[in-house]
C-alpha cells in the first residue's frame, strides 16, 4: 500500500475511535485517595442492598438504580456489596453516562476511611470503630443505658 492510501486507513480509524472512552476501575484505598484529590465533581453512588445502607449509611450517596449518572465533568464512586458487584455496576454506569466511574475495592470500611484522611491499605477493608455506640444496661433490662459514647 502507498503513502497515501496508508494515510487514509489510519485517518479513518482516528476519526471512528470515540473521542473519550469511559473507563471502569477497581480502585483501592491509596488509589483513590489520588483519584479525589482531583477536585473533579464526584458523585458516590451506593449499591449496596437496602439493609446495609440503613446500617452504614453514606451521606449524600445516590442510592443505584437504571439511568443514574455522574454530574458532567464529573467521575463517579461506587459503593457496592462486595468488589466484583460494585465494579459491575460501575462498568454499566460508565456505559451509559460516558464518564469514569470507579468501584471501591473493599467497600464501604475503605471509603469512610479514606473519606476521613486514614491510610487505607490495599489489602482489603479493615474493621473500624462506629462514629457513636451506645453500652447497654444490660441485654434483658428495659430502661437507660448506663453509659452513651460519643
Amino acid at each position: 500500500m502507498n503513502w497515501p492510501g496508508r494515510f487514509v486507513v489510519v485517518l479513518a480509524c482516528v476519526l471512528s475511535a470515540p473521542v473519550w472512552a469511559a473507563r471502569a476501575e477497581l480502585l483501592d484505598g491509596p488509589q483513590l485517595a489520588e483519584v479525589l484529590k482531583k477536585g473533579q465533581p464526584c458523585c458516590v453512588i451506593d449499591a449496596r442492598e437496602e439493609g446495609r445502607r440503613k446500617q452504614q449509611p453514606i451521606p449524600f450517596a445516590v442510592i443505584y438504580k437504571e439511568g443514574v449518572k455522574p454530574k458532567p465533568g464529573g467521575f463517579a464512586v461506587v459503593v457496592g456489596n462486595n468488589d466484583r458487584q460494585a465494579l459491575e455496576v460501575a462498568q454499566v454506569i460508565a456505559k451509559n453516562s460516558g464518564q469514569d466511574v470507579f468501584a471501591v475495592k473493599g467497600g464501604y470500611a475503605i471509603l469512610k476511611q479514606v473519606q476521613s484522611g486514614g491510610e487505607a491499605s490495599s489489602a482489603g477493608p479493615e474493621i473500624l470503630m462506629p462514629q457513636n455506640f451506645t453500652i447497654p444496661s444490660n441485654t434483658c433490662e428495659q430502661g437507660q443505658a448506663l453509659h452513651e459514647y460519643k
